[in-house]
């Protein structure tokens, strides 16, 4: 009998290791993922797992079962070598059985193949093969895959130092570089939400006069920022325009050492980050951290309507312009109409004491506000009305609020939108579409907003009763909270639906309904491409 079991040794092994390079990759590629989609941040992953989707993640993957499982092949009275063998094979096929089920579910994900994500991928893989290949120990193995995710955070920590000597060698090199540039005219744009979209039109308004280059996307940190400055050439550039975010303080005052801003545009102060920043205060200082680098030439454009804006400009030692919707806080741009029209909006306004009236071909009355810090900006660079109105023509809507349309259903797409304001703004334009259509939200709520967490998402839920005629929520975390904001007053019906292929089929039956849908903030990848392909899109991003 002995002699039989022998002769299995090697094919079980070759078997045994096929299948651990199977749950190894597996696993390792999806911790990665998360570990990239919280930027590597042990602030922004601690976020995450205080959140119910985070917990129920973690509960949902085998760790704890591979845990106790690895218990009993170290501490088992009768292990024997084959037994072992076999024990470890039962558990690698079971694994392989639920990866198999978890794929087809869309639930494995991968991360993006950045050179950091490799090596730590590659570490991780490459130590828990090591060890098990010194120890030749089964139950060692058992051991590991239940430590996969510790093992991937020790990597990540271990990059700790090698990733600021990194980052502060680019942000250095990125310095020298402007520092070349000296007539390079530098506008900083930052903001709890509306940096994307300003950024977006001021880029179209300035190009009808100057060389514009811009940073890309949402690429708005230090890192990023330094990135970008260094594999780009700003030869033949008058205006560098630069997003800039952060999650806490100083990481604004970075990117402004590094560019050495000249325009300062400040969007909103919210609770957007709450839950990272800690206090409401501490978001307002981060803020600040632009407007108070510009120089004494410069401009500072700011928010008038938010006091978290307003409340330090007369400590700001540059030129101060405003804009808003309020004329009580005397703005230099001031909103005093909007109306939506066929083809966009119509919008009247005070700027520099003269009546001003527009038509715009963009969506979204909130999207005048977004507007008028760019037109504020323009005028202080010397663009004059009759090379403005041509660029304000041919604007576009940026990647909020982008429509697409099917026979009957219409999906307002802002699911790049996390903000109150944002939230609230999309709420309304629904408004616009006759009342006839149903009126439909599909979100997952809203992020890192901390204690003010259930409280925001309250408010909304009243929004969202008030105007819409159903709610579909994607998240355990924001459920109740919008539930009790919904309450029972306008009878909107409230959904939850947490998974991809339940919230799939939901979408297919009602895309063939007389509806307008909003998708707000993230939804599975797999029922956001299933949207792109059934709808064509009416309005297209810059």
């Amino acid at each position: 009998m002995l002699d039989q079991l022998a002769t299995l040794i090697i094919p079980l092994n070759i078997i045994i290791a096929a299948l651990w390079s199977i749950s190894a990759v597996v696993d390792y590629s999806e911790f990665c993922y998360v570990w990239q989609l919280k930027e590597y941040r042990w602030d922004k992953f601690r976020d995450y797992l205080s959140t119910e989707q985070g917990r129920q993640y973690f509960l949902r993957h085998p760790i704890t079962v591979r845990l106790l499982l690895a218990m009993i092949a170290f501490f088992w009275p009768n292990n024997t070598f084959y037994s072992l063998q076999f024990f470890v094979l039962f558990i690698l096929v079971s694994d392989l059985v639920f990866n198999v089920f978890r794929f087809r579910q869309h639930l494995i994900r991968k991360p993006d193949l950045t050179s950091k994500a490799v090596l730590v991928f590659g570490i991780s893989l490459l130590f828990e093969a090591v060890v098990i290949l010194l120890t030749q120990d089964w139950s060692y193995l058992v051991f590991f895959m239940a430590l996969r995710f510790y093992i991937i955070s020790f990597v990540v920590s271990l990059f700790w130092l090698p990733t600021k000597v990194v980052k502060f060698l680019y942000i250095f090199l990125a310095k020298r570089k402007i520092k070349r540039y000296p007539r390079l005219v530098v506008i900083g744009i930052t903001g709890s939400y509306g940096k994307t979209s300003v950024k977006e039109f001021l880029t179209h308004i300035l190009s009808g006069k100057f060389s514009v280059i811009t940073t890309p996307g949402n690429t708005n940190t230090e890192i990023g920022v330094a990135r970008f400055i260094l594999r780009t050439s700003f030869d033949d550039k008058d205006i560098f325009i630069v997003e800039m975010g952060a999650y806490k303080m100083g990481e604004i005052k970075l990117i402004c050492d590094m560019v050495k801003p000249k325009i300062g545009i400040l969007t909103a102060i919210i609770e957007q980050h709450l839950s990272l920043f800690g206090s409401i205060e501490n978001i307002q200082q981060a803020k600040y951290e632009l407007l108070r680098s510009l120089p004494e030439d410069g401009l500072a454009v700011v928010n008038s309507d938010n006091p978290y804006c307003r409340e330090f400009l007369p400590q700001l030692r540059c030129q101060v312009q405003t804009f808003g919707l309020d004329e009580e806080y005397s703005p230099t741009c001031l909103i005093t109409d909007a109306k939506s029209t066929n083809n966009g909006i119509r919008a009247t306004g005070r700027f520099f004491g003269r009546e001003v009236t527009l038509e715009l071909p963009i969506k979204g009355e909130h999207n005048l506000v977004n507007l008028a810090p760019c037109v504020l900006v323009a005028e202080y660079l010397g663009m004059t009305r009759e090379e403005r109105l041509p660029r304000y023509a041919t604007l576009r809507n940026n990647r909020s609020l982008i429509i697409r349309t099917s026979e009957k259903c219409i999906f307002v797409d802002d699911s790049y939108n996390s903000n109150p304001v944002g939230f609230k703004a999309a709420l309304v334009y629904l408004t616009n579409f006759s009342s006839s259509k149903k009126r439909i939200v599909i979100t997952r709520g809203m992020a890192e907003l901390g204690e003010k967490s259930d409280e925001l998402h309250e408010r909304i839920g009243e929004e969202i009763a008030f105007l819409t005629d159903e709610l579909v929520v994607i998240s355990q975390d924001s459920y109740k909270p919008l539930k009790r904001g919904v309450g029972e007053k306008f009878n909107t019906t409230v959904r939850l639906i947490t998974e991809p292929e339940a919230l799939l089929e939901y979408v297919k039956r009602i895309i063939k309904d007389d509806c307008v849908v909003l998708l707000e903030n993230r939804i599975s990848p797999m029922v956001y491409q299933y949207i792109l392909n059934h709808t064509k899109e009416e309005c297209s991003s810059e």
